[in-house]
């Protein structure tokens, strides 16, 4: 089967480099909230008096509340129009922002940072309003790898300054910059946003939203742990698993009998709406723990790694991995329409499983060659393979509902993400020595990364072929 985009059309009209200009503003805006806070944990207990756990719950419930907005958000913006929807989530931003920033104890900083998650869509949307903007493939292709780029931080440069911000003037130091951003990313969808395609009469499907946030929330805790301290395996994280299944099950029911359902019943047959979640959940759960947990983690170890500081091993490892994934995605972007999106991503994919397995072999030996391998890795999966699946997840949406995949899609990263950490977390614990860490039990949890990526390689051919603009096209 194979689907549509929805024709470029209406009022998409301005300066495209404004365009671009306008929606990478708004990306960044959302995203230094996420990364930027990452290095200043430490001082974050140390100004509100809290444990790392504390800490650690703030930034689960900012992830939490983007995976649900996720789920509707971009599908409400087929409805009511791109920018309205964009310049709500930013004013929303803000709004959470300022509580975070000036809330004097932990559960004010909750509140913010619950608040600042559901401003994640805002990525999605971005996305949408650029694929009806520009009908060259080429073009779109390109621009699309620069805000997926940008969406995945600026090129480590954020992690950086983050931590030497948080040093010398403090976490609230970060909010107010994020906050500055926030306004000027208002402004500049006001000025170079166009105002898009609205559906006049369109309704959402409430009762479907609430049953698919089910769905998010009991995967979530699931697989990422409660809020209680229940984690995977448990009773309570089998638990959530049965209350997804059964939420799921009455989605699809409330789908078939709703007037105006989230899904439209003639999609809940194509694969693309279940094969491409599937495929970014197994991508993320292979993929994203590598460098954001095993990279820092093993590089400051002082007993199975080198001891590294803080400091020293996001330079020498994490920027590289970011800065790379920074270069190559527009280019990667470029080059799908012609080779192919699918094929990209099964390239992405196979390296991204062998980059992974030469961590666990050799990579854990040496510095030099975990830092080139982690390097490599921004290149098979930031540059290539997360191009590729937020690409297909707007390409692969339904004419009739262009928001529904990004949304579903956007969701699915999000539960990977907590797959990845629990799982790797765990075997570098229990693959250790008595409990203990040690480069056994790293390189365990790449081993396991390793085989849920081709996991997810052993998934991409159920995606159906994407239709792009003109002839020619690849998929």
């Amino acid at each position: 089967m194979t689907t549509s985009a929805r024709a470029p059309q209406g009022p998409l009209t301005r300066g495209r480099a404004t365009l671009l200009t306008g929606l990478t503003m708004a990306v960044i805006a959302f995203q230094l909230n996420a990364t930027m806070l990452n290095p200043a944990v430490t001082q974050m207990e140390i100004e509100l008096g809290v444990t790392t756990a504390a800490i650690a719950f703030s930034s689960a419930l900012f992830f939490l509340s983007k995976a649900i907005f996720q789920v509707f958000m971009p599908r409400l913006s087929d409805m009511v129009g791109r920018r309205r929807v964009l310049l709500v989530l930013l004013a929303i931003l803000a709004a959470g922002t300022v509580i975070a920033m000036v809330g004097p104890t932990v559960e004010w900083l909750y509140v913010g940072r619950f608040i600042q998650g559901t401003c994640g869509p805002v990525f999605t949307i971005a996305l949408l309003t650029l694929r009806e903007a520009i009908p060259d493939e080429k073009e779109y292709g390109t621009r699309l790898g620069v805000i997926i780029a940008i969406n995945g931080g600026i090129a480590g440069i954020d992690v950086i300054l983050g931590g030497w911000m948080a040093e010398h003037f403090g976490f609230r130091s970060i909010l107010a910059l994020c906050l500055v951003l926030t306004i000027a990313a208002i402004l500049a969808v006001i000025a170079w946003v166009p105002s898009g395609i609205a559906t006049p009469g369109a309704r959402m499907d409430w009762w479907g939203v609430a049953f698919i946030a089910v769905v998010v929330v009991a995967l979530s805790w699931a697989v990422g742990g409660d809020p209680f301290g229940h984690r995977f395996p448990s009773l309570w994280a089998f638990g959530y698993i049965a209350l997804a299944a059964l939420a799921l099950l009455a989605f699809v029911a409330r789908q078939r009998s709703a007037r105006d359902p989230l899904i439209p019943a003639d999609q809940l047959g194509n694969r693309a709406i279940w094969a491409m979640p599937l495929t970014t959940i197994l991508t993320l759960a292979g993929v994203m723990a590598v460098a954001n947990l095993v990279g820092p983690s093993f590089a400051q170890n002082p007993a199975a790694g080198w001891g590294m500081s803080a400091t020293l091993a996001s330079i020498l490892f994490i920027a590289p991995y970011a800065l790379v994934g920074w270069v190559v995605g527009p280019f990667a972007g470029r080059l799908a329409p012609r080779v192919g999106y699918v094929r990209l991503l099964q390239l992405g994919l196979l390296s991204s499983a062998v980059v992974i397995a030469a961590l666990a072999l050799v990579g854990l030996r040496s510095p030099i060659a975990f830092g080139v391998l982690l390097f490599v890795l921004g290149i098979t999966y930031g540059g290539i393979t997360n191009v590729m699946l937020n690409g297909l997840g707007v390409l692969l949406s339904p004419a009739s509902a262009p928001g529904l995949l990004p949304g579903l899609n956007g969701a699915s990263f999000a539960i990977g993400a907590g797959l990845s950490f629990t799982i790797v977390g765990q075997a570098i614990t229990n693959g250790s020595p008595a409990g203990a860490e040690s480069s056994l039990g790293y390189a365990h949890g790449l081993w396991i990364c390793a085989g849920i990526a081709l996991l997810a390689l052993l998934i991409t051919p159920l995606l159906p072929k994407p239709q792009l603009n003109g002839a020619g096209g690849q998929a």
